[in-house]
């Protein structure tokens, strides 16, 4: 029976211009202090490879170009997204239409330092989840890094994130997630929940935007405390940690 997303992901460009963060260019996200590189991105050498899976218009892989980051490689699959990523970065990274597994399957062991995943796993239909997964930690050289994102279930505005697209097919929470990468060969040790509360600045420049940030800080700061209320009312265990809106686990091989 053929997949009834494909034809979505045929014509994907329309949705994901519709919900996607607007496109700042890279000093305006140092100046603003705008989440849109990874925050543990320092720690990676220049050199890395990175793989950016699920690449969308190339946005990120562009911001990633513009920081010094020269061994890059994109992998989407549908095919207005991919065409997309290539007009934006213009030749100066190697993007591949293709489904991802299918990519991988032709990749060598340990070809990368660094792959991200970033709301993608959620397409993937549960059966191909773990495989998937392994297929990522073949790939990563020892040392290397997978980070993966995903909608976060547990989230009071999860229905939103979760079921906001018929693409969608499994639904994480902070708990399955780990889950399904330890299945897949990682070590509890080496994984990581990766929190996002707005980082704060002052810039005479940009004084709104700098009081803006600290109010957003004490919304993510009340979201947390109304999310740890609800759960100790109703008697979870262990807790969960992250309420946010998504959920980023960071794994090392």
């Amino acid at each position: 029976m053929s997949d009834p997303s494909r034809e979505i992901f045929d014509h994907y460009q329309a949705y994901y211009e519709a919900k996607r963060l607007a496109d700042e260019p890279l000093a305006r996200v140092r100046a603003l202090h705008l989440d849109r590189l990874p925050r543990w991105i320092d720690r990676i050498p220049r050199d890395a490879r990175i793989l950016d899976g699920g690449c969308a218009t190339g946005y990120l892989l562009g911001l990633l170009r513009e920081s010094g980051y020269t061994r890059l490689c994109g992998v989407d699959l549908s095919a207005e997204l991919a065409e997309a990523a290539r007009h934006r970065l213009a030749g100066q990274v190697a993007i591949h239409q293709s489904d991802i597994r299918d990519f991988l399957a032709g990749t060598a062991d340990g070809s990368f330092d660094v792959i991200l995943f970033h709301h993608v796993l959620e397409h993937v239909a549960r059966e191909h989840t773990v495989a998937l997964l392994r297929e990522f930690r073949r790939c990563l050289a020892p040392g290397g890094y997978l980070s993966v994102k995903v909608p976060n279930a547990l989230s009071l505005a999860a229905g939103y994130a979760c079921f906001g697209d018929f693409t969608h097919v499994v639904h994480f929470n902070e708990k399955s997630l780990q889950q399904v990468m330890e299945a897949a060969g990682f070590s509890a040790g080496h994984c990581s929940l990766v929190l996002h509360p707005p980082q704060l600045f002052w810039s005479w420049r940009h004084a709104g935007r700098a009081l803006l940030r600290v109010l957003n800080r004490m919304r993510w700061h009340v979201n947390n405390g109304v999310h740890r209320m609800l759960y100790r009312l109703v008697d979870v265990f262990p807790r969960p940690k992250v309420f946010e809106s998504e959920i980023e686990l960071l794994a090392r091989k």
